[in-house]
């Protein structure tokens, strides 16, 4: 090793390298003081090197060249060089370096020294010779270093698809942490123009094998399937199979695989100017539909204002950008999702999840999957609702006691159908009583001797009533009995109460049946348990999870 210096003096350096001491003699000019043996002999003394004859001294003195020359071997001064440390990963793709600085006596470490630890622990692949050499050369000691990274492999991907249109439009409940979903930005119609590029398959990805630092070859995952590119309704594929484009202006969307093109028809309104919309397509109303009339659509519905005693189907989601009010007679149907602000005195079927932002009020509803209330008010008062998977919401009931009723985690078609058979049971039975006691009257009349030449025609009617509501009424009690064995809850099926639910409040999760005291309840939730329904208290700082799934995927 060469040092540089500035001084005029004559100097020297002594230091410990791979086993051995190093003399370097650097040469005064005319004027400066010289390097005596006794000045090296003392120097190594104090640094504890085997003794050396002063004629070797002398040599490398009258030499003065500055270059190191080795004077004596010392195995033992390996106890001051400076230690260089490998580590490589446990996956062996990324390997780091650690120096601790060496003791006085013994030299710096040089690239060689790292190079030379690096082979030995095996790492020959993937090293970076310019950050070894700023460890180096900047004697970063103490300070561990990734100095090798190994080539990750490239897994052979088959053809994919790029879509050229939002395929995860109007979904946010997948991520939503119950935050209020806009309404007014919501969107489940995406237009496209006739011409439009729809989506592109993109070139396949061959296959590269990786490399760890320690130089062992990881293989590249091979044999991908390739996507295809389906073209559906109203869509027109290239002659190479590689690009789709629509044939007609709409809305675009992924169905079962394909990508279609329905055709999409906007109204101001709905109401005598336009007539009842049936469609096959999606229908979007920018202001209302009146008392009365019916939209019917394949796709999607939306409405941009208020919807009243109207009905409404949809082949898949409903949007309603303000609410609706039915006044018991209104009604909404879809395969979907149901979207809206508020909902009041309406009958909703709903094959997906319902968000409403404010209030279900005297309505009856029926969700497949979760009943969701997330605004401000987030209330539900009156009506009868079954939600299939769960529901949350601030407040049930209200505090002047209105009946309402929650069925949680049942099938609703199963539920409505064991509820309507029990109503048509007790129907059937009152109309048997009736039936009977017109028949007590008529046989009272006839042990009389009652001439009146009606009684024997009404006797007889009667008689083959009473054999039909019988017969009736078996069967119904056997529907409902069946029924009633069929009613089990989803497991993990849930209802949150973030504020209160009040007296008046029936809670069902299937047979289990749960009614709010006179007090009350306060931030509760809800859940089917083995032998019954199961009570918690409502932490917001650790919410339940409620995982959707989207009914048309």
């Amino acid at each position: 090793m060469s040092t540089a210096r500035s001084r005029r003096d004559a100097g020297f350096s002594l230091f410990f390298r791979k086993g051995w001491v190093y003399l370097a003699v650097f040469p005064a000019d005319r004027t400066g003081t010289q390097v005596y043996p006794e000045d090296v002999i003392g120097k190594m003394r104090v640094l504890n090197m085997p003794r050396v004859s002063q004629g070797v001294i002398r040599d490398v003195i009258a030499q003065a060249s500055g270059e190191p020359v080795r004077i004596v071997e010392w195995p033992e001064g390996r106890d001051l060089a400076a230690t260089i440390t490998a580590t490589v990963s446990d996956d062996e793709m990324e390997a780091s370096l650690l120096v601790e600085p060496p003791r006085k006596g013994a030299e710096k470490p040089d690239l060689d020294d790292v190079l030379e630890v690096l082979h030995r622990e095996g790492v020959v692949f993937g090293i970076d010779i310019e950050a070894v050499k700023r460890v180096v050369e900047n004697a970063l000691y103490g300070q561990r270093t990734v100095i090798a990274r190994g080539l990750a492999a490239v897994a052979e991907t088959g053809r994919r698809i790029e879509h050229k249109f939002n395929t995860d439009r109007g979904r946010p409940y997948l991520t939503m942490d119950f935050g209020r979903i806009n309404l007014k930005e919501l969107n489940f119609i995406e237009n496209c123009d006739e011409g439009d590029l729809l989506a592109v398959l993109l070139p396949q990805i061959a296959p590269v094998d990786g490399k760890t630092v320690t130089g062992r070859v990881v293989s590249a995952e091979r044999g991908a399937p390739s996507d295809q590119l389906l073209g559906g309704p109203n869509t027109r594929l290239s002659r190479d199979g590689l690009r789709l484009f629509a044939r007609c202006d709409g809305n675009v969307r992924i169905e079962a695989g394909r990508i279609v093109v329905e055709p999409v028809v906007t109204v101001k309104n709905v109401d005598y100017e336009t007539g009842n919309i049936r469609f096959d397509g999606s229908v979007t109303v920018e202001g209302h539909i009146a008392d009365g009339f019916v939209v019917d659509a394949t796709g999607n519905v939306q409405v941009a204002h208020g919807v009243g005693k109207a009905t409404i189907k949809a082949g898949r989601h409903v949007v309603l950008k303000t609410g609706v009010n039915g006044n018991g007679e209104g009604s909404i149907t879809c395969a979907g999702n149901l979207f809206a602000r508020y909902v009041e005195s309406c009958h909703i079927a709903c094959g997906g999840h319902a968000f409403i932002e404010e209030a279900i009020m005297h309505s009856r509803v029926s969700v497949q999957g979760f009943c969701i209330l997330n605004g401000r008010r987030s209330e539900i008062i009156g009506g009868e609702i079954v939600a299939g998977e769960g529901a949350w919401c601030k407040k049930i009931g209200n505090a002047y006691g209105t009946p309402t009723r929650i069925a949680i985690g049942v099938a609703p078609e199963l539920w409505f159908a064991y509820h309507g058979d029990v109503e048509k049971r007790e129907k059937a039975l009152e109309e048997l009583d009736e039936t009977d006691r017109k028949l007590v009257q008529l046989e009272g009349a006839i042990r009389d001797g009652a001439q009146d030449p009606r009684i024997a025609p009404a006797y007889e009617q009667l008689t083959a009533e009473k054999t039909r509501l019988s017969e009736q009424l078996s069967a119904l009690k056997q529907s409902v009995k069946s029924l009633r064995e069929r009613i089990h809850t989803t497991r993990n099926a849930t209802f949150v109460i973030e504020d209160t639910a009040f007296a008046g409040v029936t809670i069902l999760f299937g047979r289990f049946e749960f009614r709010v005291p006179e007090l009350g309840l306060r931030k509760t939730v809800l859940k089917a348990g083995d032998t019954g329904i199961t009570e918690s208290g409502y932490d917001a700082r650790n919410k339940p999870e409620f995982s959707f799934v989207d009914p048309l995927e």
